[in-house]
């Protein structure tokens, strides 16, 4: 019985990182004529929706799902039928959730070294620290950038481990650390997956972009790449 309400659960959860993912598409399209500025999307944000939206009182939906999953997956802890990797995806996406509804601790931001923060979040990815996905390096900048390096170890390590779990096993992932700009400007951090048609999981993104942009980054995905570009320290100095 334990085995069957696993795979329920599994079941329930894959068909909301679905709903989560088209979600995202839609959020992102929102988003990006906001930013292109058109008039018509300003129009049509100040038109009344015929359904009625949240009240200020209620709690964002990834709160709700956290809260919803936590007694199942605790439950499933206990028991000896759920598969230790599928218990640990559970876990992940839990996680995922509650960071996307909780709130976030002061920033504290000092000038740190790109290159460091990424080794450091390589070293948390277990398929990159035994060799299941190796990982080609391209440092072509050695500036510091001015950020919260905490956050950052947490938001690159989300990027890497959903770019190495697309890659797969025997996979391969690059890292690139690139100047945009010699006379101190912004620093560009690509990372992509090595299998062809592959895309990054949509609520790592939705984490590391929620911990990077509240910092000033921005975080872009484009099919198997994640680009972030991060503020140099010469230039916030």
């Amino acid at each position: 019985m334990a085995g069957v309400g696993a795979m329920l659960l599994i079941r329930a959860l894959q068909g909301r990182r679905a709903r989560a993912e088209r979600a995202h598409t839609r959020v992102s399209s929102v988003l990006a004529d906001s930013e292109a500025g058109s008039e018509e999307t300003v129009a049509a944000s100040q038109t009344p929706s015929a359904e009625p939206g949240p009240t200020a009182l209620s709690p964002p939906l990834s709160t709700i799902i956290a809260r919803a999953i936590r007694e199942p997956l605790r439950q499933l802890r206990r028991s000896q039928g759920c598969p230790p990797a599928a218990l640990r995806q559970l876990e992940r996406i839990a996680w995922q959730t509650r960071m996307l509804g909780s709130g976030l601790r002061p920033m504290q931001s000092k000038p740190v070294s790109p290159v460091t923060l990424l080794q450091e979040a390589a070293e948390q990815v277990p398929l990159l620290r035994d060799g299941t996905v190796a990982a080609s390096w391209s440092l072509r900048s050695q500036r510091p950038v001015q950020i919260d390096p905490e956050r950052a170890r947490v938001a690159f390590r989300e990027i890497m481990a959903a770019s190495a779990e697309s890659s797969g096993e025997g996979g391969r992932l690059a890292i690139r650390v690139l100047n945009r700009d010699e006379n101190g400007g912004p620093i560009l951090i690509e990372v992509e997956s090595g299998r062809p048609g592959s895309e990054a999981d949509p609520l790592a993104f939705l984490v590391a972009r929620r911990l990077l942009e509240t910092q000033g980054a921005r975080v872009e995905l484009d099919g198997r790449i994640t680009r972030v570009h991060l503020a140099s320290a010469l230039s916030a100095s």
